[in-house]
């Protein structure tokens, strides 16, 4: 088997609206790449959300990032004042990677 190195994954589900001031954050933060899924549906505290909305208000974004455990706390840490009156949750799981150089 190869050798797999430790990484951090980020997952930022937001709103449409927040999503480019998160992506900034992000790169600021010094992540070397992002994913982004437009139009993610699903149910929580605020009730159900979907493709059906015609305004970005009601739209969710997952945002994607795997980085050093040092760049996924800052990235944790920057998200939670833009995260103050928006729907936003941001879940953190240990992953490990084949390619090191690429995170």
């Amino acid at each position: 088997m190869r050798q797999l190195w430790p990484k951090k994954k980020v997952e930022i589900i937001v709103e449409a609206a927040r999503a480019d001031a998160i992506i900034g954050m992000i790169e600021k933060a010094g992540a070397k790449g992002y994913t982004v899924v437009r139009e993610v549906s699903g149910k929580g505290n605020r009730g159900v959300r979907g493709e059906a909305h015609l305004s970005d208000v009601f739209r969710n974004v997952l945002i994607v990032v795997i980085a050093s455990e040092e760049i996924a706390a800052g990235i944790v840490e920057r998200s939670q004042p833009l995260l103050e009156d928006y729907a936003g949750i941001v879940i953190v799981s240990d992953v490990h990677v084949v390619r090191n150089e690429h995170f």
